[in-house]
């Protein structure tokens, strides 16, 4: 038989949050059947977020209201099941009871160990994804379509770094070939966990909250596949986020690096990681909305299917909450060199990534969204310059190609912006995106500015809709 072309589809929280959204994911399922889909899904919208919680309650020692939330989080999916119609299929429970004992042993670890590490943590909070990707198949099966479970922890081969595993490609290409390619071939559709992974030593990891995109462009990747799909509850990419933005615009098209600036900055619709195996392999990835499965959403590849470039357009608007500013000065800095490969030793060491940086002759401000090791890194400054923080900033950053090249796009938007404190501003660093930091508390006043500004009156049909 020759190698079957395949589609991977990815669906969220949400498009799997109930009885209803999966029936409706099966029936987009049940119209890729030509195209031999791969499915990858996330836990029940919220599940992650309670496994967490259960997980921080386990290591605080909490253990009868642990268990008593286990219990709550089971027969949640036991619910859907019910309302799906599967919990007589005698087969599927004695999986959904194997999963409780998972869990449980998971839980009972940390009451052993007596404290709650990144590797018992992942334990816990990757069991979301294997509810609905053990639940999903059974769906499937029952409308007639063949399908199976296929075990992330076994395919998506990572290192032991706990709760932010990094990939380890060669290894994982050969075992998901193996793994699913011969599962497609024989008209079956396989589901997989998005966001989990297993060292070789057989150990449970995650990606990074939100890695189930991450997981779907890794998968696509190595089937070599052409098209992933992102299945959300928004139609596309839009020009800003219609919870600020009601009136927000969907993007037709978007390159490469416009969405990933995206996704960096803080657009919810994919995970910042997503965007480099598509890039690597040359893949177009269309984000859809599960609740609007007609509607045509966005597509996002290297051009524009009509070949154009679009410079000097802003596309998008975003912004990420919950950073810090740390301010460093020292007079050591004026006209020395090693200063700046010392300063950045230190965020190195306590494995903090920076988001934007500014600097003068002696001074240098720069944002941190991880203030773990917050302590740690000011006492190291403070030895050899002068450290402040300040908290509860954000980013705002537009997007568009060309945006650096295009004459007038900075005073404009600062003209619009007198009014509002502004901490950093970074452009020259980026073709395509212009960043600045404000106040959390000015965020909602600035995006509806700036979305005011640059998509009122009529837009280009080719790019918005």
């Amino acid at each position: 038989m020759e190698e079957e072309k395949m589609i991977v589809m990815k669906f969220g929280g949400t498009s799997v949050g109930n009885a209803g959204a999966i029936r409706r994911v099966c029936t987009i399922i049940q119209s890729r059947l030509p195209q031999n889909p791969v499915v990858v899904t996330s836990a029940v919208g919220g599940v992650t977020n309670k496994l967490v919680k259960l997980a921080k309650m386990a290591g605080e020692g909490q253990k009868k209201q642990a268990l008593q939330f286990m219990q709550e989080i089971h027969s949640l999916h036991q619910a859907i099941a019910g309302e799906l119609g599967i919990i007589d299929d005698q087969e599927f429970i004695e999986v959904l009871h194997q999963i409780e004992i998972t869990l449980h042993q998971s839980l009972e670890r940390i009451f052993n160990h007596g404290a709650l590490t990144d590797e018992l943590y992942d334990g816990v909070i990757s069991i979301g994804e294997l509810y609905t990707a053990n639940m999903l198949p059974v769906v499937l099966q029952k409308m007639e379509m063949p399908s199976t479970f296929a075990d992330a922890r076994k395919m998506l081969r990572t290192d032991d770094h706990f709760s932010s595993a990094r990939p380890l490609i060669s290894e994982s290409k050969l075992l998901v070939k193996n793994e699913l390619v011969p599962i497609v071939k024989r008209g079956i559709i396989p589901v997989t966990q998005g966001f989990v992974g297993g060292t070789a030593k057989g150990q449970t990891t995650t990606l990074g909250r939100g890695g189930s995109d991450y997981s779907a462009t890794l998968i696509g990747a190595m089937l070599e596949v052409e098209i992933v799909e992102i299945w959300s509850d928004v139609d596309g990419v839009l020009t800003a986020d219609p919870s600020l933005v009601p009136e927000a615009h969907r993007i037709r098209y978007m390159s490469y690096s416009e969405a990933a600036e995206l996704a960096y900055f803080g657009a919810k619709v994919l995970h910042p990681a997503t965007l480099a195996p598509a890039v690597e392999n040359d893949m177009t990835v269309k984000v859809f909305n599960s609740m609007n499965p007609d509607f045509d959403g966005t597509a996002i590849s290297q051009h524009q299917p009509d070949g154009r470039k679009i410079d000097g357009r802003v596309k998008s608007i975003a912004y990420k909450e919950g950073l810090t500013v740390i301010t460093v000065s020292s007079s050591r800095m004026l006209m020395a060199y090693g200063f700046m490969s010392q300063l950045f030793s230190i965020f190195d060491k306590y494995e903090t990534s920076v988001d934007l940086v500014t600097t003068s002759e002696v001074t240098v401000s720069l944002t941190i969204d991880n203030t773990k090791n917050i302590s740690q890194i000011m006492e190291e400054l403070s030895t050899f310059a002068v450290a402040k923080v300040e908290n509860k900033k954000a980013i705002v950053c537009l997007v568009g190609e060309g945006l650096k090249r295009t004459k007038g796009v900075p005073g404009q938007i600062f003209g619009l912006l007198q009014d509002t404190h502004i901490y950093l501003i970074s452009q020259g660093a980026s073709e395509i995106n212009l960043s600045f930091v404000i106040d959390e508390a000015d965020l909602p006043k600035v995006i509806v500015r700036l979305h005011d500004y640059f998509f009122s009156g009529e837009l280009d049909a080719s790019i918005f809709c």
